[in-house]
């Protein structure tokens, strides 16, 4: 575990970036519009709370810009980056905020088996973050060698087991899958992808502001923009790949250890098939996709 320390300066490299960001209107978001617009980014966010939206737009005024989007619905999405590019002609950060938690459990003894439950979170949190990733790795590309920074926000649930959350649970290990699967195709391309999981708790524990964890955010749209600069105190080049833990107001990086251990929690032998066959996969010529195989065949 690395304990993660911003370096202010670094923060500057905001400036003029353009940032599309869901779920801005309130809570985290809200926070997070604030940073990258107190750092001179140009942002874009989408929510389904119009009013909290529209009023954020008119407190910071120029270079932000609220639309609605319902972030499970594509053509909501595929607008606010289209708009975004239109506005400022390229998008550099892409921001998969939009979250909810729902606070019935529909696994709870006495719970009507007849009726069919909500899978709002699955959707929201899970399909919404999805789409996110698609369309914005598809406008991170244009950047070329550039690339751009892909930041997913997730939940400490996406890691460790919460009772009484089981879809909630479920939807943001999903996040987590979601870098898994992108990350090493993507880092190529020149796009960073990083999840921030924050952990909010009460009963006199440590607890996050919203704004802890939009600096975790914005920690992780910087982190690879060094040039000559010292980086995020803590945070290991390349900054891709990563989950960052955020807890008590800090911000740690948890996923480098869980790769380094490897052969110890799995066992050595195991560890080193997997690699094989991971090499194997990540290999030209081989794909899961089985219509890419019989296309070179």
């Amino acid at each position: 575990m690395a304990h993660l320390q911003i370096n202010p300066s670094l923060l500057s490299t905001l400036k003029d970036k353009v940032v599309v960001l869901t779920g801005g209107a309130t809570g985290i978001g809200r926070s997070t519009v604030r940073l990258f617009h107190q750092h001179g980014a140009k942002i874009l966010f989408g929510d389904v709370a119009d009013a909290h939206g529209l009023s954020l737009e008119t407190e910071l005024g120029n270079n932000v810009q609220f639309l609605h989007c319902d972030t499970t619905k594509y053509a909501d999405q595929l607008r606010l980056f289209e708009e975004a590019e239109k506005k400022w002609g390229k998008i550099d950060i892409v921001v998969a905020n939009a979250g909810i938690s729902l606070p019935r459990d529909p696994f709870a003894v006495g719970e009507d088996i007849e009726t069919e439950f909500s899978t709002a979170e699955i959707d929201v949190n899970l399909k919404g973050p999805l789409i996110t990733s698609r369309i914005g790795l598809h406008f991170l590309r244009k950047n070329g060698r550039n690339g751009g920074d892909l930041v997913l926000v997730s939940s400490i649930a996406g890691w460790k087991e919460c009772t009484g959350l089981v879809a909630y649970t479920a939807s943001k290990h999903g996040v987590i899958g979601i870098m898994r699967g992108l990350h090493l195709s993507a880092v190529k391309e020149g796009v960073r992808i990083n999840v921030v999981c924050p952990w909010m708790t009460k009963r006199n524990l440590p607890e996050n502001e919203p704004g802890d964890v939009g600096k975790a955010i914005l920690l992780c749209a910087t982190a690879n923009r060094v040039a000559e600069k010292e980086g995020h105190g803590g945070a290991v080049a390349p900054f891709a790949g990563k989950i960052v833990w955020v807890a008590g107001g800090e911000s740690y990086e948890i996923e480098d250890n869980l790769q380094r251990l490897e052969p110890k929690w799995l066992g050595e032998r195991n560890s080193e098939v997997l690699r094989m066959g991971q090499e194997f996969l990540m290999s030209e010529g081989t794909s899961w996709d089985t219509g890419k195989v019989k296309a070179k065949l």
